[in-house]
């Protein structure tokens, strides 16, 4: 595994841990404090509240993070196709860490805050994360066309295809 997708991978741990935390800590801890309306709340109530936070916070960080590549990311301005996609990564494995911690979260509290279309939606989210990541999709240095060259600014890569000898014994 390179340096790369290890770091990844990191953030994506990361991510998740830290959102657990927010969950099972901190979300209740600073909401008793804000409001005094949540210790009223019923255990089910506070699951919800806790779930809510979390993903707002959650939107909050990625949201922030997304202006800043739009305003200030020279390389992905520059050229959104071809640019260097390292903080979009990194945005991605964010958000794989929190998708990863939400749903096994739906699946632990499912009486709940559980319903199968959260469920669709992470799965849907989970699988487009992993095609950013794992695909060449936002990596240029993988692009190659079908002699084994790579791909040059502008050029269209094709798809890949394979050729089978079969040989015939008699």
């Amino acid at each position: 595994m390179d340096p790369f997708s290890q770091l990844i991978l990191a953030i994506s741990v990361t991510s998740f841990i830290t959102f657990q935390l927010l969950f099972h800590y901190v979300s209740a801890w600073v909401s008793s404090r804000i409001s005094p309306g949540f210790q009223k709340l019923s255990d089910k109530q506070k699951i919800e509240w806790n779930s809510r936070t979390v993903s707002t916070l959650h939107a909050l960080v990625v949201g922030i993070f997304c202006l800043y590549i739009l305003f200030f990311d020279d390389a992905v301005n520059e050229d959104p196709v071809w640019g260097d996609p390292t903080l979009v990564k990194l945005n991605v494995g964010i958000t794989t860490g929190y998708l990863i911690s939400d749903l096994l979260l739906i699946f632990y509290y499912w009486k709940a805050i559980g319903d199968k279309f959260f469920v669709i939606h992470h799965m849907a989210a989970l699988y487009a994360c992993y095609y950013v990541l794992v695909s060449s999709l936002l990596c240029n240095s993988r692009m190659r066309r079908q002699d084994g060259r790579k791909t040059t600014k502008g050029e269209q890569p094709t798809s890949v295809t394979y050729s089978v000898k079969i040989s015939s014994r008699q």
